[in-house]
């Protein structure tokens, strides 16, 4: 929520609500399309903002007159107040068929991508959408920022994962050369950007690059028999590390790292709390580091520290449900996704840096 992201991605990285550069009001105007009703029904899947004030998410209702009943909400009040628009002619992942869309970004005001089992784009705000064919497999894992976008498209059937990337404001896609193709399961906090930095963990070991063209494998590894779960970036040279392992009923063993030199160095911190299976890093100040996680319960943890000391900043007795989207757009404003549409989901925001969170209404 990368803002994930998000995010992520995601981070002050704006796009799972945090990896995308602002745009400007002028912008947004010529390509906005004009907004209808929300779907009676309307559950959330993902959510991407671009600013604090303007986001999008992406969702279903089970009942629609023409089938796929995907639909696609735009704000541009922080969350006060919903709109429709127009949504890719494609059903959501998880309603008794096999692939569909998992989740929705967007790198600026008209540059879009929803992806899944397919990947979709717009170049008008939403007003059209359609289907991009670059990149095979499954993309698992997407994030934008500064006018790129990022995808790991991943085939199943062998677990080989492929970076590709393009220019967001053109469908120009092309298997990163700087990364190796490897084998595992990408998800949210696999891929981490701030402005043109950017950090992706393959293969379980973190690949860095502060310009987009030169990328160099960090020397940062996780624990034996640990696994990397996520990232997080302050800026292009202060991001976090997280560490899991030693599964136990509803709950893995967790270990922070931070590095101040782009990931050239990293050090251990501090230990989150046990509570959940792996996490979800956002870092939206120099000191506070926010980490989403679920298993019997949902959880978010913060430290204002920089990782040393942790506690519960949110606990959801909803079973697990999980996050299925998590980020910060700015220092004060985190959005994160609870649940699916096939179980329930709730969105839930923040607008004081995690003093208090609230579901959103649409």
């Amino acid at each position: 929520m990368a803002a994930p992201a998000a995010h992520s991605a995601h981070a002050a990285h704006p796009a799972p609500a945090a990896n995308a550069a602002h745009a400007g009001a002028s912008t947004a105007a010529r390509a906005a399309p004009p907004g209808g009703p929300v779907p009676a029904g309307f559950r959330v899947a993902s959510m991407t903002f671009v600013s604090a004030s303007e986001g999008w998410v992406l969702g279903t209702t089970r009942r629609c007159a023409h089938a796929p009943c995907t639909s696609v909400l735009r704000t541009t009040d922080g969350g006060h107040t919903w709109v429709g628009i127009p949504a890719p002619r494609f059903r959501l992942e998880g309603f008794g068929q096999a692939g569909g869309l998992t989740r929705l970004r967007f790198a600026d005001a008209s540059d879009g991508f929803a992806y899944g089992s397919q990947l979709w784009v717009t170049h008008n705000g939403g007003s059209s959408w359609r289907r991009v064919r670059q990149v095979p497999g499954d993309i698992t894992a997407l994030e934008a920022s500064a006018g790129r976008v990022y995808a790991v498209s991943t085939k199943f059937t062998s677990g080989r994962q492929t970076v590709y990337s393009s220019p967001a404001a053109r469908d120009s896609w092309h298997r990163v050369t700087g990364l190796p193709v490897t084998r595992g399961f990408a998800g949210l906090g696999t891929i981490t950007l701030h402005g043109r930095a950017a950090w992706i963990i393959l293969g379980n070991r973190l690949y860095a690059t502060q310009t987009g063209t030169t990328w160099v494998k960090e020397s940062v590894k996780c624990p034996v028999n640990w696994g990397m779960s996520s990232a997080g970036a302050y800026s292009s040279q202060q991001i976090s590390l997280l560490c899991v392992g030693l599964p136990a009923l509803g709950s893995t063993q967790k270990a922070v790292y931070v590095s101040r030199d782009g990931g050239a160095h990293f050090r251990k911190v501090g230990t989150p709390p046990s509570g959940g299976d792996g996490g979800l890093l956002a870092e939206p100040t120099p000191r506070h580091l926010f980490l989403g996680s679920a298993s019997a319960a949902t959880w978010i943890y913060v430290s204002t520290d920089s990782g040393r000391r942790w506690r519960t900043n949110l606990m959801l007795d909803d079973g697990g449900a999980g996050w299925n989207d998590f980020g910060f757009t700015t220092a004060t404003q985190g959005v994160a996704v609870e649940g699916n549409p096939v179980i329930g989901s709730h969105l839930w925001m923040t607008t004081n840096a995690g003093r208090t969170w609230h579901k959103v209404k649409f």
